[in-house]
């Protein structure tokens, strides 16, 4: 079906479809009529020698051809399909760079971490291990989310070939490689990443140096130099093996000592195939650059000798560098995408810190004699530490060397890398940008993951919501077109004579002032819709739709700010209730803000690790914990002047109650207590004069003195049961004064840390 409106394309090339079905006779006269197609066209037919096939589908048409090809002559086709499919389009290229910035990325930001991580702390894996690492992060959604969050539809990118990894003296250069079993060594390691988006394909190849002597910098230096004068040569018109010759002779003009290293095979295009077999940079190959072609361009030394390594593996080493680069237009040379440095500071590391000096070398006989000499002189005998009989300078009170090239690059490698250790903290807390200011992240709605999961009532044209997938499907020039929930900003209906209008305004940047000004986008070239608007003459469907759609805005509004809410609470620890003997208690206390339901009074208890207030009333057995290490500040208001006593916690982090995210609990008594009567009793309704009042004065100051010590010698034992990591902080009464913090006027009385506000009376 998707075939049938190829014919019908104008001024295109007239085809003709041969439909291959599930009935055996329709299947062998549909081949017996293609085969009369092909006799007539020529005796001649092009096969791709190099392919191989197989099937059902395969299978009849060998069978039903075999009694016919004797009379055919076959030709390799394959070259001129790779003439094709060599020079890209405009979708094709920016598949390559998406692929070549997956590859980046995982190099970039996770197997140079993984490496200096595991020489650092010494930790032993095998090149295979690591390999396997590198290969598992497409298939964990943590480490996806953090490295491709750029990257639209994940699901398309997958590892052209298994990661390669090689170290430890055993470099294979050739094109299908595999990680060998032996441990990472630190020396030098090279690693290959190939991968593919939209069946495009990218790879990248680095080389990494560990403690790298003064030789493999400078046989480093000269690769990469190398590779900057092939980016030169690589432009239209020239022939792959011209390029090839010119670096093959440069590396003979300039190190002579390096051409039998050189690694001939110089890469070739890429796309579809991971390596084309004809459009190769390798010597004799006639084929011409064009404008567009994709090249993996490859330069590598091979079978290296160190003669100042300091160990068996590291006396053979190679270098290997592979980019995906793009031919441009014109002179100009070749646009590499794939944009992970490769610089000799970016790509050397350096983990042994002792300072290498010029000197003789030592005699080691003659210090481990020297050594057991001075150990015989006595137990205070203080051991040398210099390894040379020549003092490393001039004078004695000299306390440093001077500083050579590898220290200078040491020193800036530090600078690097507490650089981007700040960038990565910032970066990776998604908090602030680079200047300093809240990133705003780009939001992506997914409706359907693909066309079948659309509902079957689409058929039918109409506007359907689907409640289910959180989205509307809208009918438009006949074409069923789904939109998240998310992505509506509001909807209206309006009456205009027999006709109801519903209008529905999308979320769009640049709508005017307001939050949803400035709304960033991820490519700000997109055409955006702004509204839509529908009418019909059937009123009770449009009201139906009208308060579908707005049920389920108010749904989605709803879960997005539980959720927001949500998002800071962080899990505590379990409260650790006191064993053996009973917790120290304050009764008869009402908490605030309330769970649910009426307030009753309940106990707060002081545990091993922190406080609970079982609730009491309807939500009886329910308990609110607070943890020692969750408070931030412990507040003790007294009564004086006020109608409560309460202890107020401030929470570090917030908790839930009931439905409500809370930071600030406080537990309290009134000071004038119902329970108190004081004109209801007999001798009172007969006489009451001046004395009772004074008497009721004195009863209430007692009373407040009363609550006041009891609840402040309670906030003294939960400073001692959290062994004072909370301390209990008094606002100062005495210098308080009216402030409007928030919305009202109030009395602001500040404390040894805080300025607080904590009743209302």
């Amino acid at each position: 079906k998707i075939l049938e409106a190829i014919p019908s394309v104008p001024d295109g090339v007239s085809l003709e479809i041969l439909v291959h079905g599930k009935e055996a006779d329709k299947n062998k006269e549909m081949f017996g009529k293609l085969v009369s197609i092909l006799k007539s066209s020529g005796s001649t037919i092009g096969m791709v020698s190099q392919e191989t096939t197989g099937g059902k589908f395969v299978d009849e048409w060998v069978a039903e051809f075999a009694a016919s090809k004797p009379s055919f002559t076959e030709a390799d086709f394959g070259p001129v399909l790779s003439r094709v499919l060599a020079v890209k389009d405009d979708s094709e290229i920016k598949y390559e760079k998406t692929a070549s910035g997956l590859c980046t990325a995982v190099m970039r930001d996770y197997f140079i971490d993984e490496m200096a991580d595991t020489f650092d702390q010494e930790k032993s894996i095998t090149n295979e291990k690591m390999a396997d690492r590198i290969a598992a992060v497409l298939s964990s959604d943590k480490l996806a989310k953090k490295l491709f969050s750029k990257v639209p539809m994940l699901d398309m990118a997958e590892w052209s070939a298994q990661p390669l990894v090689l170290s430890g003296g055993q470099y294979d250069l050739s094109h299908d490689p595999e990680s060998s079993t032996a441990l990472l060594h630190a020396g030098t390691v090279v690693c290959t990443l190939s991968m593919r988006y939209f069946m495009y394909n990218a790879t990248i190849s680095r080389t990494f140096m560990i403690d790298p002597s003064p030789d493999q910098d400078k046989n480093y230096s000269f690769l990469l130099e190398l590779q900057k004068k092939m980016l030169g040569w690589m432009t239209p018109g020239e022939s792959m093996g011209a390029v090839q010759a010119k670096a093959a002779k440069y590396v003979q003009d300039q190190r002579p000592d390096l051409t039998a290293n050189f690694v001939a095979d110089c890469g070739g295009v890429t796309g579809i195939e991971m390596r084309d077999g004809v459009h190769t940079i390798a010597p004799g190959n006639s084929e011409l650059l064009k404008a567009n072609m994709v090249i993996a361009l490859r330069v590598g030394l091979q079978d290296l000798i160190n003669a100042k390594a300091t160990d068996k593996l590291s006396k053979t080493y190679a270098y290997q560098l592979i980019d995906t680069v793009v031919v441009k237009e014109g002179d100009a040379a070749a646009e590499v995408l794939t944009s992970c440095s490769k610089e000799p500071n970016d790509v050397s590391f350096f983990f042994n810190e002792e300072d290498t000096t010029t000197g003789a070398k030592p005699d080691v006989k003659r210090e481990a004699k020297a050594d057991t000499k001075r150990e015989g002189n006595g137990a205070g005998a203080r051991p040398s530490t210099r390894k040379s009989a020549i003092l490393p300078s001039k004078f004695r009170s000299e306390e440093k060397d001077d500083e050579s090239t590898t220290r200078k690059r040491r020193e800036h490698q530090k600078e690097l890398l507490s650089r981007l250790l700040v960038e990565g903290r910032r970066r990776f807390a998604g908090e602030e940008g680079d200047d300093g200011e809240e990133t705003r992240v780009v939001k992506k709605f997914e409706s359907y993951k693909r066309e079948t999961a659309l509902p079957r009532e689409v058929r039918n044209c109409k506007i359907l919501v689907d409640e289910r997938a959180d989205s509307i499907v809208l009918p438009i020039y006949g074409m069923a077109v789904p939109f998240h929930i998310s992505t509506l900003k509001n909807i209206s209906r309006n009456d205009e004579g027999e006709y109801v209008y519903l209008r529905l305004n999308l979320v769009s940047p640049g709508q005017g002032v307001g939050k949803k000004d400035g709304l960033p986008v991820e490519d700000p070239g997109n055409t955006f819709v702004r509204s839509l608007t529908f009418r019909s003459t059937d009123i009770a469907r449009m009201n139906e739709i009208y308060q579908s759609i707005t049920a389920l805005k108010r749904d989605q509004i709803k879960r997005e700010t539980e959720k927001a809410q949500l998002a800071d609470i962080v899990q505590q620890d379990r409260l650790m209730p006191t064993v053996g003997q009973r917790p120290a208690r304050l009764p008869d206390v009402f908490m605030r803000p309330v769970a649910e339901g009426k307030r009753f009074p309940s106990a707060l208890e002081i545990h091993s690790n922190g406080l609970r207030y079982m609730a009491a009333g309807r939500g009886a057995g329910s308990a609110v914990d607070i943890l020692f290490n969750n408070i931030r500040h412990l507040f003790f208001q007294p009564c004086d002047n006020e109608l409560l006593v309460l202890i107020h916690v401030h929470l570090r982090n917030p908790i839930m109650l009931g439905k409500k995210k809370i930071q600030d609990i406080q537990f309290y008594r009134e000071a004038s207590d119902a329970s108190f009567d004081e004109t209801g009793n007999r001798r009172r309704r007969i006489r009451y004069g001046d004395e009772d009042e004074i008497e009721a004065e004195q009863e209430e100051r007692r009373r407040r003195r009363q609550l006041n010590k009891e609840f402040k010698e309670f906030a003294g034992k939960i400073a001692e049961a959290s062994n004072h990591e909370v301390e209990v902080d008094t606002p100062f009464r005495e210098v308080s004064f009216n402030g409007v913090p928030a919305r009202s006027n109030v009395l602001l009385q500040p404390t040894v840390d805080c300025l607080v506000h904590l009743s209302d009376t």
